[in-house]
């Protein structure tokens, strides 16, 4: 048996490859509007911090709840602010302290990205429970394998 789903392997490789390319190209405007776009990080983030709008955000506790870098968060969280899109703050009382929070225009594209996504929970909703489950299941012990290969020296 273990042979038979070794063999699997690179066709499920495949078609997971096959489904992160077709979100990201669903994921960016017409080519008129590319300038627009924001990557899958930058809406990850936006996504959080809308999420957490009445909350203080620091660049850390950002990293930590989005599961990134601290050097990938600062990176597009200052691409966000250049764009208008995320405001930075310092703390009244600690002024090594800077608090993250979405701009208006933040809010908006936030909005649209959570509404762009949409088609993947449609897709997903086809699906039955048990398939929901089985699929979720598989992606964590990928994910997980995933992990412990970048973990090796």
């Amino acid at each position: 048996m273990k042979a038979k789903t070794m063999s699997l392997a690179p066709r499920v490789a495949a078609e997971l490859m096959k489904v992160s390319r077709t979100l990201t190209l669903m994921s960016r405007p017409p080519h008129k509007s590319r300038g627009q776009w924001i990557g899958q990080t930058q809406g990850r983030i936006l996504a959080f911090l809308r999420s957490r709008s009445h909350s203080q955000i620091t660049l850390s506790a950002l990293a930590e709840h989005t599961v990134l870098s601290s050097a990938t968060v600062s990176e597009a969280v200052r691409a966000l602010e250049a764009r208008g899109f995320v405001k930075k703050a310092r703390s009244r009382d600690d002024a090594r302290l800077v608090y993250l929070s979405l701009s208006a225009a933040g809010r908006r594209k936030a909005e649209q990205a959570a509404a762009g996504s949409n088609h993947l929970h449609v897709a997903i909703r086809r699906l039955t429970l048990r398939e929901q489950e089985l699929i979720l299941h598989a992606l964590k012990n990928i994910q997980h394998a995933v992990d412990l290969r970048k973990k090796k020296p």
